[in-house]
């Protein structure tokens, strides 16, 4: 493989790495944010809906 070659490969993969690193950090804090959603709003009132015990409710 002559250099030109060697270096459009390299690049690409790093470019590629560099896209699943993105893609893995992303997909990391959105799960942050739907758990703090799911565990702080959604879960509770879910729960109430359910049950109609007011207590779980988030106060503020």
């Amino acid at each position: 493989m002559d250099q030109i070659t060697l270096a459009v490969f390299f690049g690409l993969m790093i470019v590629g790495m560099a896209l699943l690193a993105l893609f893995g950090v992303t997909a990391y804090y959105s799960f942050i944010v739907l758990k703090y959603v799911w565990f702080k709003r959604l879960g509770p009132t879910v729960y109430y809906l359910i049950t109609g015990d007011a207590k779980v409710l988030p106060s503020k």
